[in-house]
């Protein structure tokens, strides 16, 4: 069935748009496929908690970038069942919840849970420990005491003020729980059943032998009890055993080396899921140091005496339980079985000659040959507001359906006699291309399609001033089981950034409000023609930078929601500006295509670019330069490709002949 504009904007008014931030209440959900696990913000200092099949991690928050000390206002929480899929929840507690402290610094925590109240142990750098109290492990904690637990009084032998920090706590199988603390030497004390006062004498338990820093924390493996911390500057992490969680504990060295771009480290080891879990932080972000720092995770073992193994932190250390590892043998099965059925490959592009949909087929993704003799499969004209469509997009989801998304555009309205002026609107102020929509058609045959036209003005609120919506491609969330749809926008005549917003099934309506994925750093620059792909988990982002000429860039994310780092060596090998990239899988090899729009040259080409490591490329030519041909077209503009089986390639022959 037909839809219009109308029916989409009825839906668009009578539904309700979640804001999206986790401020805000919402749940944030990201997958880690490789260290760091958490990309979207700095993380430091972790203490992690298992109940049940969940782990709960607590996280200090650094500010990011270009810090000359350690700023951090408030703690974080983040959970998963299998360390890949993870939620970040709101902030469960912040430092001023505790008015006897001036430092406003939220510094190492940790979270124990007894009698089902959970106990939120933080330092507060000279200010001291404090501990805050919840009915839930997501809190919100509220302050315990009214005044510290400890001070820097009650720490024997120290020289300086920040000696009481980096609390943890250790409980027995009979439910007895100690403290631990300190820096420059670590200290100890039982906790009273309340949880919330401490109950004896305070114990300096340094290992003898060690060059003990700070942050304490204790695990037991085979009834021996394990003292694991920081030595050293830049810091190590080390350990000591014990026959008792008082100690004395003998040192056995360090199992860790200094992680990397970051002066500090902070262990946290649990057992979840049949793997014992190191956590600690490093420096390894964009824009990382030792005051940006950001939470990994690595698997530790032991050898057959009980000494810890080796186990310095790798960017591929995320450590999977097997509940991941079945997921993702079944999805690779699912995949072979897909890409097995497949024998050829449909390109769409436009012209700027007739502003038509335009499709090409190929049994071999070398020899690509143009269906209807190159002229339009679907008259812009007949599905669009301004009368012609630009930069289509087809996408085969997981349901087999293909999904169209074109620009609504027409740059030439005056030239074909659709405008009487070079813009649909004011060019001074909304810039050159102004539009307001989308093409968004659907079909699950190639044949039979329905259609939806989303203007975005009609959004109201910033978007009445939206100054383009150009480029929108189609892919798939799995984590959320959406269709998203990404694409390049504005407001005015400013900036070019991209967003996202996810889909509909039928494909007709927004089932979020549209969100900023990516833009130029401080959003200097003008970024464009967004491409997402998926690859081993990791999601592949190739784009168009501004900053010195349109070039094509790529980044990587462990979310498709980002953020995305930036790929300093992607090269394509082309100088003169380029746009449009579009990456996709030659059937059965394990080599990529990164096709590009080289619309610098006369007449215009595509570009083609390979790689089986999304580290190395290969610039292979233009179409009839080399390997890559075309037969019976030229001139196309923004393309993109996608398999499809021989006999849908023959119908659609057959049909277009």
């Amino acid at each position: 069935m037909k839809k219009t504009v109308l029916t989409l904007l009825a839906g668009l008014w009578g539904m309700h748009l979640p804001a999206q931030t986790v401020a805000n209440g919402e749940l944030y959900r990201f997958r880690a496929t490789q260290n760091p696990i958490i990309t979207h913000k700095h993380t430091a200092d972790p203490a992690a908690l298992v109940k049940g099949d969940t782990l709960f991690l607590y996280t200090g928050i650094d500010f990011a970038g270009n810090q000359s000390g350690y700023k951090m206002h408030e703690w974080g929480l983040f959970s998963t069942t299998d360390l890949m899929n993870w939620t970040e929840h709101p902030t469960p507690l912040h430092v001023d919840e505790f008015k006897w402290q001036n430092s406003h610094a939220a510094y190492a925590g940790h979270v124990a849970e007894k009698n089902g109240k959970y106990y939120f142990y933080v330092s507060t750098n000279w200010c001291g420990i404090g501990v805050a109290v919840s009915d839930s492990p997501y809190g919100p904690f509220k302050d315990a005491l009214g005044k510290q637990l400890l001070t820097t009084q009650q720490c024997p032998g120290t020289t300086h003020s920040w000696a009481c920090i980096d609390p943890a706590v250790y409980q027995d199988e009979n439910g007895e729980a100690w403290l631990y603390w300190g820096n420059g030497k670590c200290y100890v004390a039982k906790l009273k059943p309340n949880m919330i006062e401490i109950d004896g004498e305070v114990k300096e338990i340094t290992p003898e032998g060690s060059s003990f820093t700070e942050a304490p924390w204790v695990h037991k493996y085979k009834g021996k009890y394990y003292l694991t911390f920081a030595q050293n500057w830049p810091e190590k992490l080390g350990y000591a055993v014990g026959d008792s969680p008082e100690g004395p504990f003998e040192y056995k060295g360090i199992f860790s080396e200094i992680s990397g771009n970051s002066n500090t480290t902070h262990p946290a080891i649990v057992e979840f899921k049949g793997k014992t879990i190191l956590f600690t932080h490093n420096g390894g972000l964009h824009q990382g140091t030792s005051y940006s720092r950001s939470v990994c995770a690595q698997e530790l073992k032991y050898d057959k005496d009980g000494n810890i193994l080796k186990c310095d932190i790798t960017t591929d250390g995320v450590p999977y339980t097997q509940d991941y590892f079945d997921r993702k043998k079944e999805a690779e099965k699912e995949a072979r079985k897909r890409e097995a059925k497949m024998g050829a490959y449909l390109m769409v592009y436009h012209k700027d000659a007739d502003h038509g949909l335009h499709m090409a087929v190929s049994y071999d993704g070398y020899e690509f040959k143009s269906l209807n003799n190159d002229l339009p499969l679907i008259a812009g004209d007949t599905i669009a507001e301004q009368h012609g469509i630009r930069d289509p997009h087809i996408f085969r989801g997981p349901d087999g359906a293909f999904y169209l998304a074109m620009t609504d555009l027409h740059v030439f309205g005056v030239r074909d006699g659709f405008r009487t002026t070079e813009w649909e609107r004011d060019g001074k102020k909304y810039g050159w291309g102004n539009n307001r929509g989308l093409v968004l058609m659907k079909s699950v045959d190639l044949k039979n399609w329905t259609r939806t036209n989303l203007d975005f003005q009609k959004l109201g609120g910033e978007w009445s001033e939206v100054g383009c919506v150009w480029a929108p491609e189609t892919c798939y969330d799995e984590e959320k089981g959406k269709l998203f749809l990404h694409f390049t926008t504005r407001t005015g005549n400013g900036r070019n950034r991209i967003y996202y917003v996810y889909m509909n099934d039928d494909f007709t309506a927004m089932e979020s409000e549209p969100k900023l994925l990516f833009e130029a750093p401080e959003g200097k620059y003008n970024v464009i023609d967004s491409d997402i792909i998926k690859h081993n988990g990791v999601y592949h982002l190739f784009y168009v930078s501004h900053e010195h000429g349109a070039t094509v860039k790529h980044a990587t994310s462990a979310a498709i929601t980002g953020p995305y780092t930036l790929d300093e060596d992607y090269y394509d090998g082309v100088r003169t500006g380029h746009e449009a990239p579009n990456c996709w899988k030659r059937i059965g090899e394990d080599t990529w295509v990164v096709m590009h729009d080289n619309y610098h040259i006369r007449p215009h080409n595509f570009g083609f670019t390979e790689t089986k490591d999304f580290k190395s490329y290969t610039p292979i030519g233009n179409f009839g330069e080399g390997k890559m041909t075309r037969v019976n077209f030229a001139e196309q503009k923004h393309g993109a490709v996608i398999w499809i089986t021989k006999k849908e390639a023959r119908m659609l022959e057959k049909l277009w002949k």
